[in-house]
């Protein structure tokens, strides 16, 4: 009996419910770790965004700086002493117009000088040229050449002189010649447009270009202000005598291959909103350079004084589909001539390739996915696992003795499709680039259609990876 008492005070009495608390504590334990490692996965996972092919088209814009060539004649003064104009720069004159008085004691400055209060205002015209003269350097400013500024003040300092002068000659002609001011007045001999710059490009001809010409650093021009000492035989002004003019402009492969067969190219004058179609011709320089010739008619006011000119060249809209140019990568691929491609019964595409069996040699049809066929070269998957790898031989199957062992590669351009929910390189054939598009030709062979999903960045992906959207 004492034994029985001592087996009972060896029973354990364990709380009702502590093994449901165990159990909790062990599913809580593992949630928890499923979700660390959910969120640790997710935040490893590389996003992978999508672009769907769209039809597109991007307009081709070459901007360059031509050089202007004119009929242009240097007219020199008749007279020594202080020139003072009638007839403000980019205006046309007749035979016989006033242009220009010579004052040899100095005498009708002064007289402009004091009188420089009978000026009321600038006329709207005049403060358009103002306009245009500031709006071009502030487009065309650089801090490599300072020293523009200087040039920009004087142009300005010298039409306020001009307009000024123009305004009290033009009103007291009379009154100077009664006050006893004697000076010598210039008619025009031409007709033509008045320019008062002189920089030594005016006797240039097509024959005589070369690279030269358009270095701006060399370049020097002369703007003959109002009231400045001249000599005898001096150039006084500059008359443009036709409305055609040319701008010749430098030309590389690239534009050669673009535009050198065309006769007319649509052009846009900078800084004046002016867009206009050309005729075009190419020359060779007497540099031996290659250099486009743009002739034109009008729209000369906006350039009397200019040797320099930036302009557009817009060619026609270049269709095609439009992607991504993030979306490009590039990818290598075995190479195998294009007259080793057969196909089976079924249609497959293939090569015949070369085996060695008990009884020797023989040649077994072999299909294989085909990247490109540029008429010279099929391109085929590169890797240790593809049907055809490097040192495998394919067979011509019109010449068995002619034969072709695997080995060299070539690149191809072009995107990851993921239309079946892995990646898959297709070919593309670019057209045009701009402003982070492509546009590259439709319908080709391997390639893209319109509505297709490809990889929107290149370079977060891998050929064959699966993906989830």
């Amino acid at each position: 009996m004492p034994k029985k008492d001592t087996d009972k005070n060896k029973i354990i009495h364990i709380p009702r419910g502590s093994g449901s608390n165990v159990a909790k504590l062990i599913f809580i334990l593992i949630m928890f770790g499923y979700i660390v490692f959910t969120i640790y996965s997710y935040s490893q996972k590389t996003t992978v965004n999508y672009y769907e092919v769209e039809e597109g088209s991007i307009v081709r814009e070459h901007i360059y700086d031509g050089l202007i060539l004119r009929e242009e004649t240097v007219v020199s003064s008749e007279g020594d002493g202080y020139i003072n104009f009638y007839v403000a720069s980019g205006k046309k004159v007749a035979v016989g117009t006033p242009v220009y008085s010579i004052d040899e004691s100095g005498s009708l400055n002064e007289y402009i000088e004091s009188h420089s209060d009978e000026l009321q205002s600038f006329s709207d015209t005049d403060i358009q040229d103002l306009h245009r003269s500031l709006q071009s350097y502030v487009e065309e400013a650089s801090d490599l050449d300072f020293g523009r500024i200087y040039d920009l003040s004087s142009d300005i300092s010298a039409k306020v002189t001009e307009y000024k002068n123009l305004s009290i000659l033009s009103n007291l002609s009379e009154e100077l010649r009664a006050s006893g001011i004697s000076f010598m007045d210039s008619h025009s001999t031409q007709t033509g447009m008045i320019s008062y710059v002189i920089d030594g490009y005016e006797d240039v001809q097509l024959s005589e270009i070369d690279e030269s010409l358009f270095d701006r650093t060399a370049y020097e021009r002369k703007l003959i202000g109002n009231g400045e000492l001249i000599a005898s035989g001096d150039p006084a002004y500059k008359l443009i005598t036709s409305d055609n003019w040319k701008i010749v402009f430098r030309m590389n492969d690239q534009d050669i291959a673009d535009f050198g067969e065309a006769s007319s190219l649509k052009i846009s004058l900078s800084d004046t909103g002016i867009s206009t179609t050309a005729s075009f011709e190419t020359m060779i320089g007497a540099d031996g350079n290659s250099y486009g010739v743009l002739s034109l008619t009008g729209f000369m006011t906006y350039f009397a004084e200019d040797r320099f000119l930036s302009f557009e060249i817009t060619q026609n809209n270049v269709s095609g589909l439009k992607i991504p140019e993030r979306s490009i990568t590039t990818k290598n691929f075995y190479i195998i001539p294009s007259a080793y491609l057969s196909q089976d019964d079924t249609g497959s595409e293939g090569f015949y390739k070369e085996v060695i069996t008990e009884e020797g040699t023989a040649s077994v049809f072999t299909v294989t996915d085909i990247y490109n066929n540029d008429g010279e070269y099929c391109y085929i998957e590169c890797t240790d696992t593809s049907p055809l790898k490097a040192g495998d031989v394919v067979v011509s199957q019109t010449d068995s003795q002619d034969r072709y062992m695997i080995s060299q590669q070539k690149p191809l351009e072009g995107v990851y499709n993921i239309n079946k929910g892995y990646t898959v390189f297709k070919r593309i054939e670019r057209l045009e680039t701009s402003n982070g598009y492509c546009i590259i030709a439709k319908n080709t062979s391997y390639g893209l259609s319109v509505y297709d999903h490809i990889v929107l960045d290149a370079s977060v992906v891998g050929d064959g990876q699966l993906l989830y959207r």
